[in-house]
């Protein structure tokens, strides 16, 4: 997810206008169809929210505790971590801070993944703030879970934080490990930076097929005519591949007022750009969930049916 420190022309006009974000599954639900029409997501107000934690939850049993993340790190049995899953997130968030750790250790890739998905299901935006704590962690994995998850669960009171660990990455410049601009960069957006456009549409272009699910899941919610100015600014480049960022990220965050804009490339002669333009009036239009692949004259067949009901 590697991006570079110069200002990218898709932040001209975003401002402050970005808002929260909820994950899209998969398939294209009543919930899901709401939101791929573009209309606003159903935000609860801050004071109806619970309030942010300052401290995280202590263990009924901390031998307990090891002896579960243990169980759960171990690969010789599936069915060991399965069921050491299920404790662990009966077990609630007091539970994070050891799975954190653990996470920052591990050297399966599997074992991670098990250790991400319980913090998923322990976790949500009263954690925040001490999810963010974890920023600045030795650990690359660490980090970068973090940003993930708060951009998953916006907190504007945390815009500062997240603007100084950008400004921390600006300095590493070359350095800096391109997940982490990644991660910082949809963190940057769910605190309504619009910096975080940049490293986002670098990671669309570089690494679209793995992080599609994530880029998709985050932009859900920030759907705002300033992200859709933006957007439609980067469909006049004369690159293809920027052309395909900007149509891929519409379908993922951007309103029907783009449409319009979006409409001539169902007539592209470039097989992606077209697919990527069926893609917006699938999710923007009927809340149909994206297609990867198409047969050329499949494709065209479909690009004709939109540009019929647009």
């Amino acid at each position: 997810m590697r991006h570079g420190h110069r200002t990218c022309p898709l932040v001209l006009g975003l401002g402050l206008a970005l808002a929260s974000m909820h994950a899209i599954p998969g398939q294209a639900t009543a919930e899901s169809r709401t939101v791929f029409a573009g209309q606003e997501p159903q935000v609860k107000q801050e004071e109806k929210l619970p309030p942010k934690l300052t401290a995280w939850p202590n263990p009924k049993s901390q031998a307990e505790l090891k002896d579960q993340v243990a169980r759960l790190r171990q690969d010789r049995s599936k069915d060991v971590a399965a069921e050491a899953q299920k404790t662990l997130t009966t077990m609630g968030s007091c539970a994070a801070p050891l799975l954190v750790r653990s996470l920052g250790k591990e050297k399966s890739k599997a074992a991670r993944e098990r250790i991400r998905v319980v913090l998923a299901s322990i976790l949500d935006q009263q954690h925040s703030r001490l999810i963010a704590e974890s920023f600045d962690a030795k650990s690359l994995d660490v980090r970068v879970w973090a940003l993930i998850t708060v951009s998953r669960t916006p907190d504007p009171s945390l815009q500062k934080t997240v603007q100084s660990h950008w400004k921390k990455l600006a300095k590493r410049g070359a350095k800096a490990e391109e997940v982490e601009r990644y991660a910082t960069g949809l963190c940057l957006l769910s605190v309504q930076d619009p910096q975080g456009l940049e490293p986002v549409v670098s990671a669309t272009i570089a690494h679209w097929k793995e992080r599609a699910p994530q880029i998709r899941g985050v932009l859900n919610g920030l759907r705002s005519a300033a992200l859709d100015k933006a957007l439609l600014e980067h469909l006049k480049a004369d690159d293809r591949k920027l052309q395909s960022a900007a149509l891929r990220l519409i379908a993922a965050g951007g309103t029907p007022a783009t449409l319009s804009a979006v409409a001539p490339f169902l007539d592209s002669g470039n097989p992606t750009l077209r697919i990527d333009a069926i893609n917006v009036c699938r999710m923007l239009v009927a809340g149909e969930a994206p297609l990867d692949r198409l047969p050329v004259f499949e494709a065209i067949e479909r690009a004709t049916a939109w540009k019929a009901k647009l």
